[in-house]
């Protein structure tokens, strides 16, 4: 099922009203929310933040299920850097499609956003111009401690549609120190990426303890477009 999002740019980020499939579909966070959450990217590399409704998480993922999926390679990275994974994903999403929506719409309310902040974090605002979504089972490893490519710049948003995960933030590949970050359905995390108020920062981070089926989506900014990842 596709949806056609008609966004409302001068009310971005103001738990703006959504149309989908006849129906209001709501970013929850206004724009305090955001302008907070930025804040906290900015100080300490990562916020989460409320985004869906459960209805709306409903209606997004019945649209990713007749994607194109296909099997994580369960390691990559080279010898000292290597990740372990196992999910499905796609990157294949067509246009228009309602996580494309989604993603145009996330670009208004962080730009809308970061503009509130002195200086701002992201004075040329952001393209969200690479999707992910990912299905983990129930029971799977996840995805190890690793750092998004340097390919991704300003900021990364990660959105949990169903299931039931546990995501940290940690400080190496080990692991060490790690802290849990709030990854429930309906919630968003906010990662800074390379140019993000200047700085260079990627958080380490990873996902286990996948308790139930879990549907994410990835939202980043790629600046080297069509390039294999």
């Amino acid at each position: 099922m596709s949806q056609a999002w008609q966004r409302d740019k001068q009310s971005a980020g103001n738990g703006k009203a959504i149309r989908a499939a006849g129906r209001a579909m709501t970013l929850v966070s206004g724009r305090a929310q955001w302008v907070e959450a930025l804040a906290a990217v900015a100080a300490q590399g990562h916020a989460h933040l409320p985004l869906l409704e459960a209805e709306d998480c409903r209606l997004l993922l019945a649209s990713c299920d007749s994607l194109p999926y296909r099997i994580a390679r369960p390691l990559v990275g080279p010898e000292g850097r290597r990740v372990r994974q196992d999910f499905e994903l796609t990157m294949d999403i067509p246009e228009p499609h309602s996580i494309r929506e989604l993603a145009a719409a996330l670009g208004d309310a962080v730009t809308a956003a970061a503009a509130v902040i002195q200086p701002n974090p992201l004075p040329d605002g952001i393209d969200f111009n690479d999707l992910i979504v990912q299905r983990y089972p129930k029971g799977s490893l996840g995805i190890t401690p690793h750092r998004d490519h340097l390919r991704y710049t300003g900021l990364v948003i990660l959105v949990t549609l169903v299931g039931n995960a546990r995501f940290y933030i940690c400080a190496d590949r080990s692991g060490r120190d790690p802290v849990e970050i709030p990854a429930a359905p309906g919630g968003a995390i906010l990662l800074a990426a390379p140019g993000f108020a200047g700085g260079k920062e990627r958080p380490f981070h990873f996902l286990d303890s996948v308790t139930l089926p879990r549907v994410s989506l990835g939202i980043r900014h790629d600046t080297r477009p069509g390039e294999p990842t």
